[in-house]
């Protein structure tokens, strides 16, 4: 505020140190008003040995101006220093949350991530993640492994590479033959062979072998040599070939029990003569029963429980590999179903756990089991039961009982309808033989059957088969 205060004039005051108002003052009156920011200071002191009337003049000392205040006039304003600039601290604070918030940000990805993906935060600061994602993609790929019931643990190109090497071929020269006739001329034929043992035991088909003169075996590395034969079994279809060298390559054996239908099926072999032929397919059928015969053969038997496949097999792949997904061997190629002489899609495969089964026992000189029940039969068909009122609709039908055949010892007859084996179900007299020919002569089987509108049970004990007897 400009004017005057206390009477006191504008610009009162000794030159130099001037009261009154300047532009900006906040109206502090008389001497001793400062200009903002000087520091006012004590007033001045009179001598204690100067003694002076009251109002008298002090010597020697210029007196103070308006030192008191005038009566009426304002005491003089505290000082109001001028705020002093304030150092810039945003920087600095902006700096330590940033780093607090980093910290903080690192915990949570160092504790709260991992526990959402499945890693043990523990296990991180340990430096442990790396192995338990390892564990993690292990088990992804074997989970990866099994896609479909027709594929197995390996591709096909692999079982090839692991079987290929224990097929053999086989090539069999016969001898010319007299009749009153004519005289036949000597043949020849080819096949194929599964290496059994390293010694140089191999298993084929009976068919392949039959009444050869001359065999010779080629190995899958090109090297050819004489064989003989072991021993046969027409029954099954089976033979044994000898080679005379070891260190041969042998096949891991699958369980044909343990079959699926629709499980991958890869048959190698020689069709036609072409050595390590592969063909691949499914299983796609079991148990099944074939009336085979071979040109040439004089054997012409009912093979029962094979295994049937739509891998391409022809002439020459007899005695053959089937092998399962896992290169292991699960059946012995024998016979198709064609109306052209080839392949249509329709193969047979003697299951392995029979063929080596018959292989160790003419391996070990014993002679081949043969178990019979001592009947011959029928399929029950719905027509054959509606016709002559049978009292069922499916079963094996006997129409004759060899005398003093196991059968025949428990008091069965011609008319008598089977419709169980040892508990299972029959529903066919191929059932009947496939049941009789996993035991063994000397095993005692339960038979369920019809006699008449009767339905009984008899312990029958198996027999050897006799030559030209039936089931």
């Amino acid at each position: 505020m400009n004017g005057n205060q206390g009477g006191m004039p504008p610009n009162a005051g000794p030159p130099g140190n001037q009261g009154g108002n300047v532009p900006g003052d906040f109206g502090a009156t008389g001497a001793g008003a400062q200009h903002p920011g000087q520091t006012p200071g004590p007033p001045p002191v009179p001598p204690i040995n100067a003694q002076q009337p009251p109002g008298a003049p002090q010597q020697g000392v210029t007196p103070p101006q308006a030192a008191i205040p005038s009566e009426g006039a304002l005491p003089p304003l505290p000082r109001r220093d001028e705020p002093k600039p304030k150092k810039q601290r945003g920087a600095g604070i902006i700096f330590v949350w940033a780093v607090v918030g980093a910290v903080i940000g690192a915990l949570l990805v160092l504790l709260v991530m991992p526990a959402i993906f499945g890693v043990n935060p523990y296990d991180l600061v340990r430096g442990n993640v790396k192995a338990v994602v390892k564990n993690e993609e292990k088990k992804e790929v074997g989970t990866l492994k099994v896609v479909s019931p027709s594929q197995g643990g390996l591709s096909v190109s692999a079982i090839a590479q692991k079987v290929t090497p224990s097929i053999v071929n086989i090539d069999i020269r016969t001898s010319g033959q007299q009749t009153p006739f004519f005289t036949t001329q000597a043949q020849e034929g080819t096949g194929s062979g599964v290496i059994y043992s390293s010694d140089g035991y191999i298993i084929t088909n009976n068919h392949v072998v039959e009444g050869a003169q001359q065999i010779t075996v080629t190995l899958a590395s090109g090297e050819s040599l004489p064989g003989k034969t072991v021993g046969t079994d027409a029954t099954n279809d089976i033979a044994v070939v000898k080679i005379d060298k070891t260190g041969l390559p042998t096949l891991q054996m699958g369980n044909s029990d343990n079959l699926v239908v629709g499980e991958l099926a890869v048959a190698i072999g020689s069709p036609f003569g072409f050595e390590q032929t592969v063909t691949s397919g499914i299983i796609s059928a079991l148990h099944r029963s074939v009336q085979a015969s071979s040109t040439g053969s004089t054997s012409n038997e009912v093979l029962t429980d094979l295994i049937q496949t739509d891998a391409a097999i022809n002439p020459g792949n007899s005695g053959g590999a089937l092998c399962d997904g896992n290169a292991k061997l699960i059946g012995i190629n024998a016979v198709i179903a064609s109306a052209s002489g080839g392949s249509e899609g329709i193969g047979f495969a003697i299951p392995v756990n029979t063929a080596t089964s018959i292989a160790d026992s003419i391996i070990g000189g014993k002679p081949v089991s043969h178990p019979y029940l001592g009947v011959q039969g029928q399929t029950v068909s719905q027509d054959i039961a509606t016709q002559y009122n049978l009292p069922v609709t499916s079963g094996a039908y006997i129409t004759s009982v060899i005398p003093g055949g196991p059968a025949d010892k428990v008091g069965m007859k011609s008319g008598d309808i089977i419709v169980a084996i040892n508990g299972q179900p029959v529903k066919s007299m191929d059932d009947v033989v496939a049941a009789v020919r996993k035991l063994k002569v000397g095993d005692k089987v339960s038979v369920t059957y019809y006699q008449g509108n009767s339905k009984k049970t008899a312990e029958v004990t198996l027999q050897e088969k006799p030559a030209n007897a039936g089931q």
